[in-house]
């Protein structure tokens, strides 16, 4: 059996896997089932305010976008913990900590700096914390909170000096991917104390129209997240690693071990999930722990440490990437079954057919790679 343990922050999981800041955490004992289901790390949604101006729709606010008919992402029009802040610091805390799993609790950056400090104050005073995330980066809410704040290098600056200030433990914030640069925000995080960063929440976005009553499926602007989020999370979390030396825990698209495995070859150190528990269930963690621990087998790896950011070095620049020798597609003939898909995406009409066979122009492919990645046979490949 493999050793999934991992280090973050100081603080020690017994793996990799973390429940996100969301839905299936809305409780203490959301979060219990996750940690008896094997995961790492437990974070519940977001607590902040003691005042109600966090309530969301209950009248539907979550709409699941298809391709093919297969789930593809999600928006939702959830924002804070739908519990009072007593709730969790009196009851709700305590089961979830009953699971075994690491507590990363996650906090709002409020408004005014200071009751960011006091409210980090009243976290850790309970004992039930092994780490705190600071949220400034929900997509939803009003103008003074959420990525409202995280959008701004400055104003992220303010807040995590002044919750660090506070904090006993190790305090980490999580970045908004709704900036065109995260790098200048998660330099200002770490300068101001940052233990580590979470990268990163979900995308701003509208779930669009129902063309037969012109009427919007969602009547409000939400988060995006699920599989199809993975590359612009990805983007984000290579920059930052690349740039800011403190550890990184990673969360969008995750719905099996290889994207725990991508993400941690990108820079992470641990790797959080929450639409995937939505859509099948807290015993999911089982199966993505128990595949992690046959793949590190199989690979011969004894920790994580062996692969945490070994894609980094490859990753470079469109203009670099030019200046390699071009390459050009190839049929092979024992593979292709002639169905002529390779020439109908190829827009640089490389690709034709001779003698009942599809054979390609060199002269004329451009080595994008198209006909390749839909080849449903895996009869194509650039050389």
């Amino acid at each position: 059996m493999a050793n999934l343990n991992v280090n973050y922050c100081g603080v020690n999981y017994r793996n990799p896997l973390v429940l996100a800041s969301a839905t299936p955490g809305w409780d203490g004992e959301g979060m219990r089932l996750a940690a008896q289901a094997g995961i790492g790390g437990v974070i519940p949604k977001t607590i902040g305010p003691k005042q109600d101006w966090a309530a969301h729709p209950c009248n539907g606010r979550i709409f699941m976008h298809r391709y093919h008919g297969k789930p593809i992402g999600q928006i939702n029009l959830e924002l804070f913990t739908t519990m009072t802040r007593d709730q969790w610091l009196t009851k709700e805390l305590a089961v979830a900590k009953e699971g075994g799993a690491t507590m990363h609790i996650s906090i709002l950056a409020m408004p005014d700096p200071e009751d960011t400090a006091k409210l980090v104050e009243e976290i850790q005073s309970t004992g039930m914390a092994d780490l705190l995330e600071l949220n400034v980066s929900c997509p939803m809410p009003a103008s003074t909170v959420g990525m409202h704040i995280g959008k701004s290098a400055e104003r992220t600056f303010q807040q995590v000096k002044a919750g660090k200030s506070a904090a006993k433990i190790p305090f980490t914030v999580k970045l908004t991917p709704n900036v065109a640069d995260m790098v200048e925000i998660a330099q200002a995080a770490k300068e101001a104390g940052a233990d580590g960063l979470t990268i990163s929440n979900s995308i701003r976005s509208f779930a669009g129209v129902d063309i037969d009553t012109g009427k919007p499926y969602l009547c409000g602007y939400g988060g995006y997240t699920g599989p199809a989020i993975k590359p612009v999370i990805m983007r984000h979390l290579s920059e930052v690693a690349r740039n800011v030396d403190i550890p990184i825990s990673a969360v969008g698209g995750v719905n099996s071990y290889r994207e725990v495995i991508e993400y941690i070859m990108l820079g992470a150190t641990t790797v959080q999930l929450c639409t995937a528990v939505m859509w099948n269930g807290y015993e999911c963690i089982t199966k993505i722990i128990k595949d992690l621990d046959q793949w590190m087998d199989e690979k011969g790896y004894q920790s994580f440490d062996q692969i945490r950011g070994i894609a980094l070095k490859d990753i470079t620049t469109v203009e670099e990437l030019a200046k390699l020798p071009a390459k050009h597609a190839a049929v092979d003939s024992s593979k292709c079954t002639n169905c002529g898909l390779c020439q109908k995406v190829c827009m640089y009409r490389a690709i034709s057919e001779k003698d009942g066979a599809r054979v390609v122009d060199a002269a004329k492919c451009d080595g994008c790679g198209v006909c390749q990645q839909l080849c449903p046979l895996g009869a194509v490949a650039l050389h």
